[in-house]
């Protein structure tokens, strides 16, 4: 056959078998015993075409990641078919080329790095599709540039940062050279700066490397930069559309639980007070420059008289409380991994902070500052090299202290849920630490049921699942009701919304901020500069084990420069009031919600 005849062959398959992927009314459950399962797609029918940019946003347990896995033949339909180019996912002997075409991603990078440097990391799959050796050197070297992971190839991928992490994940697919991208959340466990490096590396990919990207993500903000969003809910795909489309639809997607970006959570009630938008709406850019055109149009106050100023100032400042006693010190505390090995890193570097009792105190730093490590500290799970932890009066590094007990009472829920349980059900692991206190069955079941309704689990449904059978997002709520079971008069909490939807977010909000008037001190490490702000009374600030600050919120967010040096995001209120300063609009007040932030805008009147 001459080279002409073939080539007009693969022209001639290519125009019959165009390249997408394509489900045909597919259904798939999941069976907890041999009575029961849950339903995670609903007769789908969906068709993804080459070089598409897709976002795919969904509440928890919409069925996302089940979709997900069914693109590559991670697991199979129980009904319909889904189809590959012309390839059925059914086909066992078509499933590895399949997942030769469609590289995937995960939440969590660690969870899909297993070599012992970057560059043998990247080579692993290229090992896997059995390729030449010159052809595999020529593939990592132009992942490392592509990527720019040349400097860390020979770091162990376990010691880089989340968002180095991911970047390595990203560049082991890519360098497999697949067709189609499938990322099921990649940025929710990185930091700020983390979660721009790779949300930059996903729009340069589909447009440089014309991949069709399938980006599964929580936030709708996220999904903008696509071309097309695909909205879930119950197994079902119930919008597909645009993004400026899709988001302008408010009231339905935050029906089913999730949050529009935050300038069309502005838009509409201030529409309603009689500002005027003209166009899309979709970045707080865009917001602030119809702002400022508002303002220009009509006669409205943005500024305030000294009684007016001091009148806020009243309501900033907490009424007077009674002063309470010091419930955690830290004095003079570093801390060492890998003490005089060759690895040998300083985590913390002498840090002294008091925390009192009741307040609600918001831990950040970028990846790798020391956080997790600083609160470790606080119920012996960690003992400093050096300097002292004290808790409620008592020295935790004292061979007579009761660990035990502090650990009844220094609550700790981790990141990653799935590493606090073990249980064979939901109620056996929430009960798990009542029983050890010695409680009454009666007793136990109380707290189980208590613990469970307020991180919003229902007891008849997931009591007797088993813990691995639930979402990420479940997965959280349980490992968080199992804490809150103990009762504990301190509760640290890291990243405690992340893998949650809008809905679950403000269930946590509510939780935090009801538990914390009860007396609760809370100690709550997030990314979320949203969060933080809404949440804490007070701020510490880590950066490569230092101590940066330790201030009122209020305080903390007068100094912008100080947050922004160390890579983190303004929360959206403030970095909203900062830009339309910078256009010479000045609002002398500081909010942390959105609602505050509303109620500083009058209703404009036009210009006489």
């Amino acid at each position: 056959m001459s080279s002409l005849h073939i080539h007009l062959t693969k022209v001639f398959l290519t125009s019959i078998f165009q390249l997408v992927i394509e489900l045909k009314r597919v259904s798939y459950q999941y069976r907890l015993d041999d009575k029961r399962s849950v339903i995670a797609l609903n007769d789908v029918s969906l068709r993804l075409k080459t070089g598409e940019f897709i976002a795919i946003i969904g509440s928890n347990g919409s069925g996302k990641t089940t979709l997900a896995k069914l693109l590559n033949a991670l697991i199979l339909p129980d009904k319909g078919e889904v189809w590959v180019d012309d390839l059925n996912t059914q086909d066992k002997n078509a499933q590895k080329l399949i997942r030769q075409k469609v590289g995937m991603i995960f939440q969590n990078p660690d969870t899909q790095i297993i070599s012992t440097s970057v560059e043998r990391e990247i080579a692993f799959g290229l090992e896997n599709l059995n390729l030449p050796y010159d052809e595999m050197k020529i593939r990592v070297h132009r992942a490392l540039k592509y990527f720019d992971l040349e400097k860390l190839a020979s770091h162990p991928p376990h010691r880089l940062s989340g968002g180095e992490k991911q970047k390595v994940a990203l560049a082991s697919v890519i360098s497999m050279q697949p067709q189609y991208l499938v990322l099921d959340e990649p940025t929710s466990l990185l930091d700020p700066l983390g979660k721009r490096e790779v949300l930059s590396l996903i729009q340069m990919l589909s447009e440089e490397k014309k991949i069709t990207v399938i980006h599964i993500t929580q936030f709708p903000k996220e999904a903008i930069t696509a071309k097309r969003v695909l909205v879930m809910h119950r197994g079902k795909i119930v919008l597909d559309d645009s993004p400026e489309e899709i988001l302008k639809r408010k009231d339905e997607l935050e029906k089913i639980g999730l949050e529009v970006p935050f300038p069309l959570k502005m838009i509409h009630p201030l529409k309603r007070r009689g500002w005027h938008f003209l166009g899309e709406c979709l970045t707080v850019d865009d917001l602030v420059d119809q702002m400022v055109r508002n303002v220009k149009d009509v006669k409205t106050k943005l500024t305030y008289s000294p009684a007016e100023q001091k009148q806020h100032r009243m309501e900033e400042s907490p009424p007077s409380v009674v002063e309470q006693p010091t419930q955690i010190s830290m004095r003079q505390v570093s801390y060492l991994y890998d003490k005089k090995l060759p690895t040998q890193r300083k985590a913390l570097d002498r840090i002294s902070l008091q925390i009192k009792k009741g307040d609600f105190v918001g831990l950040i730093g970028p990846t790798g500052s020391g956080k997790s490590t600083l609160v470790q500290h606080l119920n012996g799970l960690l003992f400093p090299t050096s300097g002292e932890v004290w808790i409620d009066g008592e020295n935790l590094s004292n061979c007579n202290v009761n660990t035990r007990k502090i650990r009844q009472k220094v609550g700790l829920v981790f990141q990653f849920p799935e590493m606090q349980l073990f249980e064979e059900t939901v109620y056996n692991d929430i009960a798990f630490g009542p029983k050890n206190l010695g409680l009454s069955d009666e007793e136990i079941k109380r707290r189980v049921k208590e613990s469970m309704s307020k991180v919003g689990l229902d007891f008849d449904q997931f009591a007797s699942r088993s813990p691995f059978s639930l979402s990420g997002g479940e997965q959280r709520r349980a490992a968080i009701a199992g804490i809150l079971a103990l009762k504990p008069e301190i509760l640290i909490l890291d990243e405690p919304t992340c893998g949650l939807d809008g809905k679950g977010t403000r269930e946590i909000k509510s939780l935090l901020m009801e538990l914390n008037s009860e007396g609760v001190t809370i100690i709550l490490i997030s990314h979320n500069m949203d969060l933080i702000a809404e949440l804490a009374k007070k701020i510490i600030l880590l950066d490569h084990g230092r101590l940066l600050s330790f201030c009122d919120k209020e305080e903390f967010f007068r100094d912008i420069n100080k947050i922004k040096a160390v890579g983190l995001e303004l929360p959206q209120t403030v970095e909203f009031i900062w830009k339309l300063k910078g256009k010479g609009i000045e609002i002398e007040k500081q909010v942390f919600t959105e609602e505050k932030l509303i109620d500083l805008f009058e209703k404009p009147c036009p210009k006489a």
